[in-house]
């Protein structure tokens, strides 16, 4: 038994549905998944202007609902009001970020102003609300350019615009995030279609309001507003509605991420997940699944949050969120049925069905053996041809599709000791 086992680490970037993969040489394998709690989807919503009513009416609403929200305000304008209602209901689900000090227009007044506006509002953030507050930022008005950006990306984690759209989960511009906009005239139909778009297509939706009750500018009628909270508390197995600096930070530290694993055998794991970031600020968990053996039952974990376990292809994963800060994850079975005897090969993972330009996929051999692999086209023809020879336990493996067509394939993996895996698959 390895006391400490470092992984081989695999970076799947081409869909959301795609996650890091992680084997080592226990057998042992894991995934980080690419969204907290294991969403397909985000939606942040943001506050611009740090009006009072922001935080006496529309901070109730979020709280009964338990939903987060970041509140962008201008520094110049908090007063003693607006201050302790901040201090007193801040938590990690409120992100209080900048919106400069004197909400000018940041191209117009030059560098040696804007660097003034942007660190002078972050330094205030957090000297009363702590180092988690003045994180992200949205620009006045929405203008910038690329000197303020560089700026910006010397202060803050990401910043919002006011450029419409929707974002990517692996490709957004942080720097220059698009939003949906609420205005007085703005239904709740309207604004569910954009969590449900988000939803469909496993987006990163930024929603900006103003004005709640003909305060402020824009204002929305909070009974518009209860009905979209309503509405995404509703799907919130669906979509992550979160912070803009908590999507920030996952996205972070999930690419950091290393796991080692300090003992893992037939009866207990001890592993140790860690970003090597700076825990003060990166305080995200992060969500997890690992491979654990088949005859484990009411498994019990310390350190982390057991989400559930799931089952695939008679895999038993436990899937489960834990702060990447070092700390010992212990995970052992409350109960131990018999152990089966398993002969062949079986699949553990396979990447997204539709594919793109490639396929990933981790087979497990319980007894050494060869194994040929093949991808067949609808007409009988092999697209890809491929033999590995001598496996036993956990393989990753990639091939390239970038060169054969959209349309419909069958993988399929036969081992020389008689076991056959067949899948359909198809390219779009």
């Amino acid at each position: 038994m390895r006391k400490i086992c470092f992984l081989t680490l695999l970076i799947i970037t081409f869909n959301l549905n795609a996650q890091k993969i992680f084997t080592n040489k226990s057998d042992i394998f894991y995934q980080i998944a690419p969204l907290y709690d294991f969403k397909q989807s985000v939606v942040n919503l943001t506050f611009d202007d740090g009006f009072d009513i922001q935080f006496t009416v529309g901070i109730p609403m979020l709280k009964k609902r338990n939903l987060p929200a970041t509140f962008y305000v201008i520094t110049d304008r908090v007063d003693s009001v607006a201050k302790s209602v901040i201090f007193h209901n801040l938590t990690k689900d409120f992100e209080i970020g900048s919106h400069t000090v004197t909400h000018p227009n940041l191209i117009k007044i030059g560098n040696d102003e804007a660097i003034k506006e942007l660190v002078n509002s972050k330094l205030y953030l957090e000297q009363y609300f702590g180092v988690n507050a003045g994180l992200t930022m949205s620009y006045p008005w929405g203008l910038y350019d690329i000197s303020i950006e560089k700026i910006v990306k010397n202060n803050y984690l990401a910043a919002r615009s006011t450029a419409e759209g929707y974002n990517s989960i692996f490709t957004a511009d942080r720097f220059a995030l698009k939003m949906q906009s609420f205005n007085d005239k703005t239904k709740a139909s309207t604004a569910n279609s954009w969590i449900d778009f988000a939803i469909k297509n496993q987006l990163w939706l930024v929603e900006m309001l103003h004005g709640i009750n003909n305060i402020g500018f824009s204002p929305i009628d909070s009974s518009v507003l209860a009905e979209h909270l309503d509405y995404i508390k509703n799907v919130d197995d669906k979509i992550w509605c979160s912070t803009v600096c908590n999507v920030i930070k996952y996205i972070d530290e999930s690419k950091n991420a290393k796991i080692e694993c300090e003992v893992c055998n037939d009866t207990v794991f001890k592993i140790r997940v860690n970003d090597f970031m700076d825990d003060s600020i990166y305080n995200q968990p992060l969500s997890l699944k690992i491979k654990v053996p088949d005859n484990w039952d009411s498994i019990w974990i310390s350190n982390a949050t057991q989400v559930k376990t799931e089952y695939y292809n008679t895999n038993k994963f436990i899937l489960f969120n834990a702060l990447p800060d070092n700390q010992l994850i212990t995970i052992k079975p409350g109960l131990v049925s018999d152990v089966e005897i398993n002969h062949g090969i079986r699949l553990v993972y396979l990447s997204s069905n539709p594919f793109f330009d490639n396929i990933r996929l981790t087979l497990e051999a319980f007894d050494q053996c060869d194994v040929d692999i093949a991808l067949y086209d609808m007409n009988g023809r092999s697209v890809i041809h491929q033999k590995e020879k001598n496996l036993q336990g956990l393989i990753d493996l990639f091939f390239d599709t970038s060169g054969i067509g959209k349309g419909i394939y069958i993988l399929r993996l036969n081992s020389n000791d008689g076991y056959l895996i067949i899948k359909k698959l198809i390219k779009i």
